[in-house]
């Protein structure tokens, strides 16, 4: 092994095989180790005197503080290279189902354009819908705003999707209406509530 090749916890020049030997087990004790352990190991041939001379002569705990150093590099190293297979794999598998999508949209669209289908204009308001969701997340848009609205002016969550839906599905004359959708009066029932005494006036009784 070449010099620039060398770590601190393998053998240095004037170790000995049996002080190395030593340090080897010592180290592979992990971050709990202490020369008591060591000396207790079954495989200890030496006693903790001479144990503790080697230690200090070769200082085990910087070496090994410079191995667990090491250790916990390669494991990071190890992990970011797993993070970014993990990336390639999810991008290679968003891939393949935006084309599976993109192949059904235009399947679709050609069906419509020969007749062989006749979407609602609510299917087509959830489709822009979608769209709209995903062109704004692509470009880093977001896909809510805030408003005053409340009645204690606290802002509110508003989609920007259902605004797209509405818009379309006024032009597409969607008349459903929601259980607290208003409708205008008109004609008599107009005059009629604001004529004093109508109907619809409001009256006190003793």
């Amino acid at each position: 092994m070449r010099d620039e090749q060398k770590h601190e916890w393998d053998r240095q020049p004037g170790e000995s095989s049996k002080a190395y030997g030593h340090f080897t087990r010592y180290r592979d004790l992990g971050q709990e180790r202490s020369l008591r352990k060591l000396a207790a190991d079954a495989k200890t041939k030496s006693r903790l005197r001479q144990l503790q001379h080697w230690s200090s002569r070769w200082e085990w705990v910087e070496r090994c503080q410079q191995y667990d150093d090491y250790l916990d590099q390669q494991a990071r190293v190890e992990q970011e290279k797993e993070r970014r297979d993990m990336m390639r794999r999810h991008a290679k598998i968003a891939v393949l189902g935006q084309n599976a999508v993109v192949k059904g949209i235009e399947k679709l669209l050609a069906e419509i354009e020969h007749g062989k289908r006749n979407p609602t204009a609510s299917d087509l308001s959830r489709l822009l819908d979608v769209a709209v969701r995903v062109e704004r997340l692509s470009r880093g848009q977001p896909t809510e705003i805030s408003e005053l609205g409340s009645v204690a002016d606290r802002p509110l969550r508003v989609s920007l999707e259902e605004r797209a839906r509405a818009a379309i599905e006024g032009a597409l004359g969607i008349t459903e209406e929601s259980p607290t959708s208003r409708t205008e009066p008109d004609g008599a029932e107009a005059e009629a509530a604001q004529t004093p005494g109508g109907d619809d006036a409001f009256s006190t009784t003793s």
